[in-house]
């Protein structure tokens, strides 16, 4: 092996720095906040580092990104590309510093690449934003509703479900209108806010035996993180996912909060009569405030007379929103403590959660057991999958109101103010929105919609939107567990639980071994003139003075010389002191003293002072 090949096989370590960055960056992996994050990427990204195919990996990174549950985490991913593309180019003559920007100038210049996958991505309905638990407007429904909670919603467009049906009599005659996904019912008002206080009463009793098989609605829902304990259905929902209970309300309930993607099926039943109220039950569906929205409760005492019957009333309740002016909107007015009686008599402008509780407000000042009930409604349909999807925009609240002939009904005073709402679904009705509405929307809403008008666009929405949901099936069965469920099983019998943490344990040993035996093996291979001749060019380097490709070391002494013709000959002597301890002419041990001394003289005189 000649001077030029060993240096040229060596010059790599000037980039050894990013060996032990880039093993530090994939422990982080296992750490909060990215221990939720899809193993089933991350695991052969590592398996590509070992096996030393950094472009696999960097594309396996990329395509993790889209599964990035915050910003921080989607630019630790891109921090993590970066190294990678680093490690890339490590083979040129260059330090981590110029590596790195030579990184970041291709990421530049991929801009435009990255902008039109961008388009896919959110296409496809990647999560991108930020999904506190502590900010409800921010994860989806919550356990509150307050006057623009939900409207806050309007603006975000990350999903929050798909859902396929199963075949049958009753999914053939589904239509956007019928969807209402059931999420919390809130039953305690203060005055401005609903809530839900009273403890869930969790049972497991079965789906009764005697609904006919044609009634019986059954789907596959595959939730997206949410943060939250409750899962989604229609109506009367029954799930077996294992630790899923179901509340005395309806409510789905499981003991896991709910980190990663979540699938389970469900059979909705038609809600049974329940033509009984026990008396807490009722109570609590009728309290309200003493000394909240005066004037609305006058107005009904007045109201209430006219209408004996129930549901007379419930039907003259709805009319007055269709035939008065009152008005579906995003941006409703500020109201004081009094809150619904702002709403009915000054501002008259709202949104669901504006209807939904001032109609459960007033149906209770007239003795009739109401309550809130939030959670989605509609969806975009996929006509390649069969499958619908429910995003963050798509949130909603109405009414369940209890009568004694029939139990409870639903009731959306919504679809008496903005039917089209319901009926032809969110984007068609922000699409209906005048210009200055729609103005008022967030730069994304606004993107999504006028992409929304290009020809073809719903149609690669649709495909991208079908091939996540069949990556989705792929990895998890029927019962809503992954796929690798039998083999952890397996692990667990065995005592080695958990199975992607163990290996990504084992794999980031496998890799900084690997990293660190390969550097140890490409330094034995150096002889120790070599490896002389590399501390020095480093030092050189960073004066500009590096060695150039098919420069032996002779020739760049020299030409570090001939830049101060003073120390020329010193720069010559000690090549030509290098190249002989190279190639057995001399003995490096024996020349290492007047090496040194020259070394020092150069230190002091030429381009390696400071």
């Amino acid at each position: 092996m000649d001077m030029n090949t060993q240096a040229a096989g060596a010059q790599p370590n000037q980039a050894d720095l990013v060996i032990p960055a880039t093993l530090m960056a994939a422990i982080m992996l296992i750490l909060p906040p990215l221990q939720a994050q899809p193993w089933w990427l991350v695991l052969p990204c590592l398996i590509c580092l070992i096996l030393r195919w950094p472009l696999f990996a960097f594309a396996l990174l990329f395509g993790a990104m889209t599964y990035a549950d915050s910003w921080l985490v989607a630019a630790y991913y891109l921090g993590l590309s970066l190294l990678l593309l680093m490690r890339m180019h490590s083979n040129k003559q260059a330090s981590s510093l110029l590596l790195f920007g030579s990184a970041v100038r291709q990421v530049l210049l991929a801009v435009p690449i990255f902008a039109v996958l961008l388009v896919l991505l959110i296409a496809a309905g990647a999560r991108w934003s930020d999904r506190s638990n502590v900010n409800s407007a921010a994860t989806g429904v919550g356990e509150t509703m307050t006057p623009g909670a939900v409207s806050e919603l309007v603006n975000d467009r990350d999903l929050a479900m798909r859902v396929r049906f199963t075949e049958s009599a009753a999914s053939a005659q589904l239509e956007a209108s019928d969807l209402y996904w059931r999420g919390l019912v809130l039953e305690d008002f203060d005055g401005r806010t609903w809530s839900r206080r009273i403890p869930m009463q969790l049972t497991l009793d079965p789906i009764p035996g005697d609904v006919p098989l044609q009634d019986r609605l059954q789907y596959l829902v595959a939730l997206e993180p949410s943060w939250r304990f409750w899962l989604y259905g229609l109506h009367q929902a029954y799930t077996m996912l294992p630790q899923t209970y179901r509340d005395e309300r309806g409510i789905l309930v499981t003991d896991i909060m709910v980190r990663q993607r979540l699938r389970y099926p469900v059979t909705s039943i038609p809600p049974p009569p329940e033509l009984q109220l026990d008396r807490r039950t009722r109570e609590r569906n009728l309290a309200l405030p003493d000394d909240s929205n005066p004037r609305t409760r006058q107005w009904i005492n007045e109201f209430r007379s006219q209408y004996i019957d129930d549901r007379s009333f419930t039907g003259a309740l709805l009319q007055r929103f269709n035939e008065q002016e009152y008005f579906y909107t995003l941006t409703p007015p500020i109201t004081s403590e009094h809150s619904v009686d702002d709403f009915m008599f000054d501002t008259r402008q709202g949104y669901c959660e504006h209807y939904a509780g001032a109609m459960t407000f007033m149906l209770r000042a007239a003795g009739i057991p109401a309550r809130v009930v939030t959670g989605y409604q509609g969806g975009q349909y996929n006509p390649i999958t069969g499958h619908w999807s429910v995003y963050e925009y798509n949130a909603h609240a109405w009414v369940e109101a209890w009568y004694p002939d029939i139990g409870w009904q639903r009731l959306d005073p919504t679809a008496a103010i903005a039917p089209e709402r319901i009926e032809l679904g969110m984007d068609a009705w922000l699409s209906s929105l005048g210009s200055e509405a729609r103005s008022e929307l967030d730069t994304e809403t606004r993107i999504r919609l006028t992409l929304a008008e290009i020809p073809g666009f719903q149609s690669v929405r649709s495909a991208l939107d079908a091939l996540a949901f069949g990556w989705s099936l792929s990895i998890y069965d029927n019962e809503g567990n992954l796929r690798t469920e039998d083999a952890s099983d397996w692990l667990e019998q065995q005592g080695l639980g958990n199975l992607p943490l163990w290996l990504l344990a084992l794999l980031l040993v496998a890799v900084g071994i690997r990293a660190m035996w390969g550097s140890n093996l490409r330094r034995q291979r150096q002889s120790p003139a070599v490896r002389s001749y590399l501390r020095l060019n480093a030092r050189l380097q960073k004066k500009g003075f590096g060695r150039k490709p098919g420069e032996t070391i002779k020739a760049h002494l020299e030409r570090v010389g001939k830049n101060q013709p003073e120390n020329l000959d010193q720069w010559r002597n000690l090549g030509i002191m290098l190249s002989d301890a190279e190639y057995g002419h001399q003995d490096l041990a024996a020349a290492k003293y007047q090496m040194a001394e020259l070394l020092q003289t150069l230190r002091r005189t030429s381009q390696l002072a400071n």
